[in-house]
Parts: structure tokens; sequence; C-alpha cells
């Protein structure tokens, strides 16, 4: 290991791979647990390791010969780690939003519904068919989400794609059921 985080930065710069293996095996648990201990997820914490350790090959031409590898790895982790924070913070403001909409559309529906079982049993067929109708990666994130009550970092590290995507997918999928059951939607939330 390189203690001091020294390494042969000539060699790096030159593109040599061994000594770029060299720092990789001797860099990488301990940038992991740091992504770990704010990521709280396995593959979420490797992605970000993984990209500090691109970024040093993207750049490596550039590095000082005097560049303490080490130091230079963890802030790029840290920073790739506050990233990924922040990112989430965002995901979750933009849930807050959506469960705000569909309790709107909670009531809407709750004003609409008929007092008849037979109407409200049609209803969860019209329902179960719209769903079934959904493309299939908007169905899965969907269902994972509403049946599963599988919060939108679980189906993310389920599905191994990112938590935006996830986002996308559900924010998608309640926007084709909007437009199929036509203010019908939210009784799927209460049902279920």
């Amino acid at each position: 290991m390189h203690p001091s985080g020294n390494c042969n930065i000539e060699k790096l710069k030159d593109g040599n791979k061994s000594e770029f293996e060299k720092i990789y095996l001797d860099f990488f648990d301990v940038l992991y647990a740091l992504c770990f201990q704010y990521a709280q997820s396995k593959s979420v914490a490797e992605e970000l390791v993984q990209d500090a350790f691109m970024k040093l090959w993207e750049i490596k031409e550039e590095l000082q010969d005097n560049t303490n590898i080490k130091n230079f790895l963890f802030t790029i982790a840290k920073n790739n780690s506050l990233n990924y924070l922040r990112s989430r913070q965002i995901a979750f403001k933009h849930l807050t939003r959506i469960k705000e909409r569909e309790s709107y559309y909670a009531a809407q529906s709750l004003e609409y519904l008929g007092d008849d079982v037979i109407e409200f049993e049609e209803l969860m067929r019209m329902i179960d068919k719209a769903i079934e109708e959904l493309p299939a990666e908007l169905k899965e994130a969907f269902t994972m989400n509403r049946y599963s009550d599988m919060k939108y970092a679980e189906i993310a590290e389920k599905l191994q794609v990112s938590i935006k995507t996830v986002e996308a997918r559900i924010s998608r999928a309640l926007k084709i059921l909007r437009k199929e059951l036509k203010g019908y939607l939210s009784v799927i939330f209460m049902s279920f």
C-alpha cells in the first residue's frame, strides 16, 4: 500500500494500468467504507467509488507530480457522496409533492365515486386493466412502489437503476394512469 497516498505519478500519467490497479486495490476499501456510510447501499457505494476511480483515470495526464492520490480520491468520493445525498433530497421533495397530488386526486375520486358496489368493482377492473397496459418498466416500478410498498431507493437498488430513474418511471406511470382513468386514479392508493 502507498501509506502516504503517494504512488508513481509518472507511470500513472503514462497510462500504466498496473500502477492504476495498485492504487485501486490500495484505496478501494477505505473509499467504499466512506461512501457506504452515507449512501447506506452497497450498489450505490460501489458506483460512487467506481466514479472516483474513473475520474482519476480520465484526468491522469493533468496530475501534478506531487499529487497525493489518497487525498485526491477521498475528495472525489466525498463529493460524489454529497452529490448523491443532494439528489436524494431533491427526489424526496418531489415525492412529497407527488403524495400531495395523490391525496388531492383521492378526494376528487371519492366525490365522483357512486355508492354502488358494482360501480366500485368495475372501477377496480378498469384500474387493473390500465396498470397491465403500462410499459413493462413503468409497470414494474409502479407496482413495486404501490403494491409492495417499496421506497424509491429500495426499488432503485433492486432494479439496479438510479433513484431519479425510478422517480421518472413512477411519474410517467401516474401520468398515463391519470389520463386513462380520468379522476379515479387515487382509488388505487386507497384500495391497497
